[in-house]
């Protein structure tokens, strides 16, 4: 408005009558569209409708009404009669919302004053290289870059609490999408309800860090789901028991639905032809047997019964005590089993009466089993006297082994290392 009524001011060809309309008209209009009812607004108005500065009065006189032959007393007069006019048209326009805060007298006093906000506006920018005293951390994105969970340990509710209970974050904060999962859930709101599930399954409270660490994907499984998985193994015979341990032995196993499940265990049960105790067995000797690779099974299975030669009875005494025999890469195992049964002439049986001897390397087999040839030891016939078990090569340390089988000093036994 300001600016419209600087532009009529301006024009010489506009009279003093005209000019007064104006400005009472657009007070009016004003008025009308804001509904003033503050005392303030109402002064800032009234101000930018009469308060002029010294420039823009120049003007007017120069171009209203200003004739020679009268002098200023014609422009003065001109001038009071505008202000006269206008505050009794913005008085009367809307008598109740401007009788109440408005003081007229304040207006009088102030009418050469400069109100205009825009004008009066003379704050100097701070420089760039100015000193901040202000806290500017708040400004910025919320998250930015970062390859691990230490960014948010102090902000985050959750990862403190998982923090708590164990969680080594460390292990899997490789995984870019658990870690943008972490930080959307909240703890309270989105994983109690999973802490309960698992404390129902039986998962202790010192055993719920480990747990999340093998399986943090579990917040993404539906719980309803879970719950379905559980039931099953209850319908098929397993105890609780039975499924305690094999939820904390394994804590993927939960990631399976149970048509999978299902087809995992009729499989075991029809290619090795065991019968469903033996089945449940398995599963709880070795639940990671179940949800393993099915191809890289099928080719251990493969080998051990004909690569190895096997029999079924042997084969079973292989899967009711080391099940994990399946899970080892089949290369290693046929190393192992070749030296086993070429090298040291034990026969099948005897291999599949301590089968855990498949799991060892075959260099520290065959180490220790040199180190017995040397000292005239290596008695591996269980029907003859100072029979040595395949077992007690593989199990214990070198101090263990030196002490109980070998009766020999560690130093010997390092002194023989180095002429291997």
């Amino acid at each position: 408005m300001t600016s419209r009524l600087y532009t009529l001011l301006r024009l010489k060809s506009c009279n003093t009558k005209e000019i007064k309309n104006c400005i009472v008209q657009n007070v009016n209009c004003i008025i009308e569209n804001s509904k003033l009812s503050y005392c303030s607004s109402a002064n800032i108005l009234k101000d930018k409708a009469t308060n002029i500065n010294d420039k823009s009065k120049n003007v007017m006189l120069n171009n209203i009404g200003y004739e020679k032959s009268t002098g200023n007393v014609l422009a003065r007069d001109n001038k009071n009669n505008i202000y006269n006019d206008t505050v009794t048209q913005v008085t009367k326009s809307d008598g109740n919302e401007l009788k109440r805060p408005c003081n007229i007298e304040f207006l009088e006093k102030n009418i050469y004053k400069i109100d205009n906000a825009l004008e009066e506006v003379d704050e100097k920018l701070p420089g760039p290289f100015d000193q901040c005293n202000e806290d500017l951390s708040h400004i910025g994105p919320y998250i930015t870059g970062t390859y691990n969970f230490a960014k948010f340990a102090n902000d985050s509710h959750t990862i403190q609490q998982l923090v708590k209970l164990g969680v080594e974050l460390y292990k899997i904060e490789s995984d870019r999408e658990v870690l943008e999962m972490f930080l959307k859930l909240d703890f309270e709101r989105d994983m109690k309800p999973y802490i309960q599930f698992l404390y129902n399954c039986g998962v202790s409270s010192e055993n719920l860090g480990f747990f999340i660490t093998r399986f943090p994907k579990i917040f993404k499984e539906d719980i309803d789901d879970l719950h379905t998985r559980i039931r099953y193994l209850r319908a098929h015979d397993f105890n609780i028991t039975m499924i305690q341990t094999i939820v904390n032995k394994h804590p993927p196993w939960l990631a399976f639905k149970t048509q999978e499940i299902d087809h995992r265990l009729g499989y075991f049960q029809n290619n090795f032809e065991l019968n469903g105790s033996q089945v449940r067995n398995l599963a709880v000797k070795c639940p990671k047997l179940i949800t393993y690779d099915m191809k890289r099974i099928r080719h251990s299975s493969f080998a051990i019964k004909e690569e190895m030669g096997f029999t079924k009875l042997e084969i079973y005494r292989i899967l009711h005590k080391a099940p994990r025999v399946l899970i080892r890469a089949r290369t290693e195992v046929v190393k192992t089993f070749d030296y086993l049964h070429n090298q040291m002439n034990l026969s099948h049986d005897i291999i599949s009466q301590e089968p855990i001897v498949l799991l060892c390397r075959k260099k520290r087999l065959e180490v220790r089993h040199r180190f017995l040839v040397e000292l005239k030891k290596d008695q591996h016939d269980p029907t003859k006297p100072l029979y040595v078990s395949p077992l007690c090569l593989v199990r214990g340390s070198d101090d263990e082994f030196c002490e109980k089988i070998a009766k020999t000093s560690i130093y010997t036994y390092n002194d023989f290392l180095r002429t291997f």
